[in-house]
């Protein structure tokens, strides 16, 4: 850097020192540089924010020791909101889809859901459940939280939407479905004494729950059909009030295959559908050691599975309404007599 040269001035010039202090003061000002035009101040992107509840939980004891107070402490933060990767799926994405519906189910429905967690409380995958439900099932939380499974408290609209109807009695179950078992595997198996129900034609979900409900309460060994996925529908579930735990279902290809194994092995084939060459009930019922009950809905389908030496069952008396017992009310009253034997 080149160093200016000393000036040198008259001891008798008044302004020789003012000179110097101007051109320090101007030399000490800032410089600043004046910046091109079209060029944009830059800003950062707005972070999107949204509120997010926590709880804490903590216990407080009094001075003495004597009590403790369980207080729950909720905070309302503002968190950033993450993005969705919205790239392609994994070419097994579909399939593992597809296995976790084939294997897992809901169940929804208080009694359906507490017998479930009785018998087999190793299956539930997560849980849903209202406020005022989850006072009554501190067990089934301990249990899960135990064993590091979800579950969630939510309101009774979210739990609508988590069980897929309103009619959930305040919770709700992700499930492992239960194994099934096939006819000619059961029947290669030796009874003595058995008694067995077989489904011909009936879907309805609330006959479906309701024929559940009696075989659980009176003893029945198996249910045997075609679809065994029927069995397993929420509904169902809800309307058999825990009875598929304790039932067996047994699949089968078609009915008929199923009359002809069960004819082999010997067992007792009685229907129970309106026909007016039936007995009723006003004549004593006999029942086998081995019996099984074909439970169809109308009697054309009954008629084309009836054989010699089968018993046909009729429950419904002539009455004004022109009209038959339901099937699932007929199914009560038919296991009560074989119950009763």
């Amino acid at each position: 850097m080149k160093t200016p040269k000393p000036s040198f001035q008259q001891s008798s010039n008044p302004n020789r020192f003012r000179e110097h202090v101007a051109q320090d003061k101007k030399s000490s000002s800032p410089q600043f540089k004046t910046k091109p035009r079209g060029f944009a101040k830059s800003h950062p992107a707005p972070v999107k924010t949204v509120p997010t509840q926590t709880q804490t939980e903590m216990e407080l004891h009094s001075a003495n020791g004597a009590s403790k107070v369980k207080v729950m402490v909720k905070k309302t933060e503002n968190k950033p909101s993450y993005v969705k990767k919205t790239g392609a799926l994994s070419p097994r994405a579909p399939e593992k889809i597809k296995k976790n519906r084939a294997e897992e189910m809901k169940v929804y429905g208080e009694k359906a859901c507490l017998a479930l967690f009785k018998q087999r409380p190793d299956s539930i995958i997560r849980a849903w459940a209202t406020v005022e439900m989850a006072h009554k099932i501190g067990d089934i939380f301990s249990y899960l939280a135990a064993n590091k499974k979800a579950y969630h408290v939510v309101s009774s609209q979210e739990l609508a939407k988590a069980s897929g109807s309103e009619h959930n009695g305040g919770l709700c179950f992700l499930v492992k479905k239960p194994r099934t078992f096939t006819l000619n595997g059961y029947l290669g198996i030796p009874h003595q004494q058995d008694a067995l129900v077989l489904l011909n034609g009936v879907q309805n979900a609330y006959n479906l729950g309701g024929i559940v409900r009696s075989c659980a309460i009176f003893g029945i060994s198996g249910l045997i059909c075609e679809d065994v996925n029927a069995l397993f529908t929420p509904a169902t579930m809800r309307i058999a009030e825990g009875g598929m735990e304790f039932i067996r279902p047994l699949a089968t290809p078609t009915v008929a295959q199923a009359l002809a194994e069960l004819r082999a092995n010997g067992y007792q084939v009685m229907h129970l559908a309106p026909n007016k060459s039936s007995k009723g009930l006003s004549k004593k019922l006999t029942f086998a050691a081995k019996t099984v009950f074909v439970l169809s809905e109308n009697a054309s389908l009954c008629e084309d599975l009836f054989e010699q030496g089968d018993v046909m069952v009729q429950l419904t008396p002539n009455n004004p309404l022109q009209s038959e017992l339901n099937i699932s009310v007929s199914t009560g009253i038919l296991l009560s007599q074989w119950f009763q034997r």
